[in-house]
Formats: structure tokens, sequence, C-alpha cells
């Protein structure tokens, strides 16, 4: 038996399907994510992996707010005895439920074709998936029950772009899943309510937050996020300009000057170095990383704990 043959005007319907489709996911997600250069599935596991090192966000029962660059979101964490791919599975049938796509039967027609392609399957159940070295993300855009056909997320979406509200498109759900040895730890971010979510990501300059406390500001610096969880802070900056060597001695001497003493021995590698620091029952770790190269920009982290 041949395969069918798609005729033009199909596959020109189907394209136009597959677009708005993700329309939604990539309009919201990129610009959560744009204050990075890299790739918005990157910077998903990414996020997982950096609030998780918050200790205050460990295993933690009660839901507790977030300050993520002056916006706050709602994150709870925990464990479970599953497999980290039945606990992934399991936030992603939660995701689909408030955001899968509403197709017409002959919308569904033209796009079956495609539904062999797992990403492709993911933009129908409007959920987006990401898998990385240290854990797998799953992303969505709950709709809370609105009419989520082609038309009703292409008018969403022009009026999110034009105000920078969330809230027009639904309501960010978030989830970061990682194996543990004893079956897998889970972390959740969520937005309830207004959410201006282009004022807090800006594509240049600083973004909306408050700098490390105590600690002046290294000349050059980006603050890329600026995080705080019950006693936990957690700083990003990134350098356009500079070499790991020399902008590692420039947060030590500020570092020093804020108060912290240097404790423990430096980890020092090619691409990244990490310091630790100590200002009474407060303990800072720092880590720089970049590769070798002049023109690579260098992130400078600094992660404070009780």
């Amino acid at each position: 038996m041949t395969k069918p043959r798609w005729r033009v005007p199909r596959l020109f319907a189907a394209i136009r399907v597959l677009a708005l489709l993700t329309l939604c996911l990539l309009v919201s997600l990129v610009a959560l994510f744009r204050v990075s250069q890299a790739r918005a599935g990157d910077v998903l596991v990414e996020l997982g992996a950096q609030l998780m090192r918050l200790p205050d966000a460990f295993y933690a029962n009660d839901v507790q707010r977030l300050s993520l660059n002056g916006l706050t979101l709602l994150l709870q964490s925990g464990s479970s005895p599953r497999g980290s791919e039945d606990v992934l599975q399991q936030f992603y049938t939660a995701c689909k439920a408030g955001s899968q796509m509403q197709l017409t039967e002959r919308q569904s027609e033209h796009i079956e074709p495609l539904m062999t392609s797992e990403w492709f399957r993911n933009a129908v159940d409007g959920v987006l998936v990401r898998r990385g070295k240290d854990g797998a993300a799953v992303v969505c855009i709950d709709a809370q029950g609105k009419p989520w056909d082609l038309a009703g997320i292409t008018e969403s979406a022009q009026r999110f772009v034009e105000s920078g509200e969330l809230s027009e498109l639904g309501q960010l759900r978030y989830a970061w899943v990682r194996p543990s040895g004893t079956g897998s730890v889970f972390l959740t971010l969520w937005t309830e309510g207004s959410t201006r979510l282009l004022e807090q990501f800006p594509r240049t300059g600083d973004a909306p937050g408050v700098d490390f406390p105590d600690v002046g500001r290294v000349p050059g610096s980006q603050r890329y996020l600026s995080a705080q969880l019950a006693d936990s802070l957690l700083a990003i900056y990134r350098h356009q300009e500079g070499q790991l060597d020399e902008l590692s001695e420039r947060y030590h001497a500020a570092l020093e000057a804020g108060g912290y003493r240097s404790v423990g021995r430096p980890a020092k590698g090619k691409d990244g170095h990490a310091f630790s620091y100590e200002k009474g029952r407060r303990h800072v770790l720092l880590t720089l990383t970049g590769g070798p190269a002049k023109s690579s920009a260098v992130m400078a982290t600094i992660l404070s704990q009780p």
C-alpha cells in the first residue's frame, strides 16, 4: 500500500496549524527565559537545577513564595519512591489536562501524519519537555478553562505580546524532576493571578530585583537573575568582557570588602572556578563559569544560605 501524497493546500494548512499550536508556548517561554542567550529549553533545565540548590527549597512540605527578578512565584518540592520517568509522566498528564489544544476533526486530520514526531505531539498537548544531564523539565501554560482553540490561542497571544501580561494566556506551570537513590526528587513552581512577565525579564540591561547584599557590584556585570526563597539568596551576573582569573579576583575582593572571609580551598578548572565564604552564620558559594576564548561570556553565580 502506497503512502498518501500530501497536496499543497493540505500541507500549508498543517503548517499553519503547527505554527498556531506552538505560538503560545514559544512566545511565553522565550519571553520568560530570554534573559539568557541559551535556548529556552536548556535554561528550563538549568533553572530547576539552580533552584534546587537553595536549601530552603529542598523537600519542602509547604508551598513557599519565591521572588524571582521581582516576580512572585509559588514553589514546592518533594520526593517520590517512583522513578523519575513515572513522576515526569504524572506532571505531563497534569499539564496536558489544562493546556491541550482543542482541534476540530478536520484540523486533526490535517496534522495526523505529523503526530509520529514526539515534539509535535507535545506541542499539540501544549506541553514543553526538555531533558538535561541533571534532570528533566516539563512546562506548560494552563489556560484556566478558557477556550483553547486556534482562534483563542492567537487572540490571547496577541494580547500577551501587547501587554506583557502572562494571564492573558494562562498560568505558568513548571516541574523539574531528577532521579535519586530512593526514587526521584522534584521541584514545581507556578503563577497565580496577574503576572506582568515581560517587565521582569528585559532583553537588555539588568533584570529587576536586587544585587547580592553587602557585596559591591563588580564593574561590567549584567544582572541576569535575582532570587530569594526564605533566607536563601541567589544572584547570577553575566560578564561579556573579562577572563575567569581576573573576574575571580574581583569577586573575591568584593566579597571580602563586604565582610565575608574565604574558607576552604578554591576549586579551579579550565572552564570554571568555585570558592566558599562565610560571614557569621551565613555561607556563600561563588562560582564562575566561561570558556577560555576571549569572546566567551563569564557567568558569576553567588549562592547564599544561612
